[in-house]
């Protein structure tokens, strides 16, 4: 003989009240995930160098070094180009912050997007201020970025006008023999 279980009014009742309760908290559990994903705004407070920017989220002073790229130190050519760019391109504005990690300075490290949609980290390559950080970027974007300092170096713009630039961690490098 084979079980057959015969709802009751007040059985069915607490079936229906049981499964509308777990479709809202579906939909609560989604679109709580949702406004998690979306990285919050910080306002720009200072530019530190080409590559590490001041931010303003919430109540706390951030610094945030960009991931993935590298621009010219300060006593290198073009680290006060780079700087420069990065002001004109983000000070006193909102970017968003994809936290990638914290470095051991306690900056944030990020992909940092302009409202515009842009990434400062991809404007500084494009536009010859920066190299990809061959040790650091490691990612699938990270092809696309060799492609914009490739596309740089190929036209010579920005800091591949000089004939042999030294990426930053070269030049720290060799300055700590000295």
């Amino acid at each position: 003989m084979i079980f057959q279980y015969v709802m009751t009014k007040k059985s069915r009742y607490i079936y229906d009240v049981f499964l509308f309760c777990l479709g809202w908290t579906c939909l609560f559990i989604i679109l709580c995930s949702e406004l998690a994903a979306q990285q919050p705004l910080a306002n720009v407070e200072k530019i530190i160098d080409g590559d590490t920017i001041q931010v303003r989220y919430e109540t706390e002073s951030i610094r945030v070094r960009l991931w993935g790229i590298d621009t010219p130190e300060y006593h290198q050519a073009f680290s006060r180009v780079a700087k420069r760019f990065t002001s004109n391109l983000v000070r006193d504005e909102s970017v968003r912050l994809d936290l990638k990690d914290w470095d051991k300075y306690g900056r944030m490290v990020a992909i940092v997007t302009m409202t515009d949609g842009r990434s400062l980290n991809e404007e500084l390559l494009k536009s010859g201020l920066a190299w990809v950080h061959v040790y650091y970027c490691k990612e699938a974007i990270c092809n696309k970025w060799y492609g914009y300092e490739n596309r740089a170096r190929a036209e010579r713009i920005g800091l591949w006008r000089d004939s042999s630039p030294v990426p930053p961690w070269v030049w720290k490098h060799k300055k700590k023999k000295r």
